[in-house]
């Protein structure tokens, strides 16, 4: 049976105690503070390197829990999430032939605006790299070796998205780029190059509360 890896395990239970911390707050200060989860499907690809071609991005999945907290009585509130997400993409970089995926933990924080039953909303996140696996070859097909060590462990960006929300249930569009290239050594540039992070969601959210 396989085990987290000791630092995914102290980031996990870092943020589920962050995301406790702020739902018991919540619920202390205003009784219409939700908790909730959602799940949803997320198309990712990589950006911001000219060089790479042929991009051809990956649908995968997304699911987690969140808290909203209400600001008072305005419109405005704010929602910490705790996800997980795969990503990816293939491309050409190069005389590189590229695959990549990933799993993160994500962590969001977003500000929400609520008019009726519109919902906009705006934050920033990182995550941590929880799994990967990588094939590339050289322009003749040979394999390249590939060692996830030269990947970045975390990642920060900003995102930005708008949905529904009827009652406790939600039907949200988002849109999220990493600012953090996904390779960390110099010797990885050949077939990295300066690849970002990029992805669009849609997800369904259900919170319990009032």
């Amino acid at each position: 049976m396989h085990t987290l890896p000791c630092n995914i395990r102290h980031f996990l239970s870092l943020a589920l105690l962050l995301l406790a911390g702020l739902s018991v707050q919540a619920q202390m200060l205003d009784d219409h503070a939700k908790f909730g989860l959602k799940l949803g499907v997320n198309g990712t690809n990589l950006y911001d390197d000219a060089n790479a071609q042929n991009r051809d991005g990956r649908i995968g999945l997304t699911g987690g829990v969140f808290v909203k907290m209400p600001l008072g009585s305005s419109h405005f509130s704010l929602r910490p999430e705790l996800l997980l997400a795969t990503k990816g993409a293939n491309y050409q970089l190069d005389s590189f032939t590229s695959s990549l995926k990933f799993a993160y933990i994500e962590l969001p924080l977003s500000l929400e605006y609520n008019l009726s039953i519109l919902n906009l909303h705006a934050g920033l996140n990182a995550s941590f790299l929880a799994n990967s696996k990588g094939e590339f070859k050289d322009e003749q097909g040979n394999p390249v070796e590939f060692d996830k060590s030269t990947l970045e462990k975390l990642d920060y960006g900003w995102h930005a998205g708008l949905g529904i929300d009827l009652g406790n249930l939600g039907i949200h569009f988002r849109i999220a780029r990493g600012l953090k290239g996904v390779g960390k050594s110099q010797s990885v540039n050949d077939y990295l190059g300066d690849l970002k992070n990029s992805a669009w969601t849609l997800s369904l959210a259900y919170g319990f509360g009032k």
